[in-house]
């Protein structure tokens, strides 16, 4: 099993869950971690590692963007903790919480980063507007 940490600026790793926990139900295994302008890079850290703190196993921790203060304090508390199963990826969408969240209870966290690799393009779609075919333009 696989605990998950969501990191994100502000309230979204919170609004994330919830938004999330209305599609999918209850997501116990899911740890929001709000990263606030009273914030900086330690505080975050030691934020997550107190959550890091009560889980056992294998934690997958999604953040917001890569290379942004969630990000780097989550990759930093993982080369500190090389012993422990910890997967870092950026990107946090719906769309990749909920592949996580069918996941979770079955996949290791890198099994899990591989696969949200793989689908990621498809979750970024624009919308086309595609002219009908009529019977003028077969003629």
């Amino acid at each position: 099993m696989t605990k998950v940490i969501l990191v994100a600026h502000g309230k979204l790793a919170y609004e994330m869950k919830n938004s999330a926990e209305m599609i999918f139900g209850k997501l116990g295994d899911f740890y929001p971690i709000a990263f606030t302008t009273k914030d900086g890079f330690d505080s975050l850290k030691e934020k997550i590692t107190k959550t890091m703190d009560i889980l056992d196993g294998s934690i997958l921790i999604i953040t917001d963007l890569f290379a942004g203060t969630p990000f780097n304090a989550s990759s930093a508390l993982v080369m500190e903790n090389d012993h422990k199963k910890i997967e870092v990826i950026s990107g946090m969408s719906l769309p990749l919480v909920l592949e996580t969240a069918t996941m979770s209870k079955e996949k290791q966290p890198q099994e899990i980063v591989e696969y949200l690799k793989s689908i990621s393009q498809d979750t970024v779609r624009n919308f086309v507007m595609e002219e009908e075919d009529s019977e003028e333009d077969e003629l």
